[in-house]
């Protein structure tokens, strides 16, 4: 029974593992970003969407925010030109603050949002 137990557990926890997105850090630029704001509403939903260059490999991020909930726009902690830590897998992108928070981005190229850069554009499928 307790062989069954710690089985188990050695799984979920390997599983966490693959979740959290365990894969190395690499500096990143931010080439691009955009957004879709839910203007003089309390409870709405804005969209912003982030580009960056990983070492060649173009990758689009998209965060959905209830307006209430960030004192802060992300906009305002990633400038485009600026070097930021960043690690990904095939589904998130997450972006180190210089408050020592993650970020956790949805990897999205399905918008045409960006525009001051032809590279962002390009990768949008």
């Amino acid at each position: 029974m307790s062989l069954r137990i710690l089985v188990c557990a050695s799984v979920a926890l390997c599983s966490f593992g693959a979740a959290t997105g365990d894969k190395a850090t690499t500096q990143a630029t931010i080439l691009d970003h955009n957004e879709y704001t839910c203007e003089n509403c309390l409870f709405g939903i804005s969209d912003y969407y982030f580009c960056f260059d990983a070492n060649q490999k173009i990758l689009i991020g998209h965060e959905k925010l209830r307006t209430q909930t960030r004192k802060k726009k992300p906009f305002d902690l990633l400038q485009r030109g600026a070097q930021v830590p960043v690690r990904y897998d095939d589904k998130y992108i997450w972006v180190s603050e210089p408050n020592g928070k993650e970020l956790r981005l949805m990897q999205d190229y399905t918008k045409k949002i960006f525009l001051d850069s032809a590279r962002c554009q390009a990768a949008v499928k």
